[in-house]
């Protein structure tokens, strides 16, 4: 019974935010810098998305995509350099069987620490 709640509960919520990208920032690293003396920032970008027989219907969640959003917000922050640390995109076609076999959730994330202009 809490499985099957908890599993309509995250489709649900997948549904509503299907399609949407979500980027986050950490520039207080206590005082440290890179091994060059340069102040790092963390960035980190989540893209939601729904597939139909696992292509995009409701946005794109693909690890290239995702990438590239996270680039892009990097970019428009000024960074000249991105390390990228962490990226995965994963499809959820197994929280809801059969119905999730068909239409399924897709959740792409990318981290990465941007480094301004020497």
């Amino acid at each position: 019974m809490r499985r099957t709640a908890f599993v309509m509960f995250l489709a649900i919520t997948l549904g509503f935010v299907a399609g949407c990208s979500r980027t986050q920032t950490a520039r207080d690293f206590s005082g440290l810098t890179t091994f060059d003396g340069r102040q790092a920032t963390h960035i980190n970008t989540t893209n939601y998305a729904i597939d139909l027989l696992f292509v995009p219907l409701v946005g794109d969640a693909t690890l290239e995509n995702t990438v590239s959003d996270m680039t892009f917000r990097a970019k428009a922050m000024g960074a000249s350099e991105v390390r990228i640390v962490q990226s995965s995109s994963k499809r959820l076609w197994y929280i809801f069987p059969p119905f999730s076999f068909i239409v399924h959730p897709v959740i792409g994330n990318a981290a990465a620490d941007v480094l301004p202009a020497k």
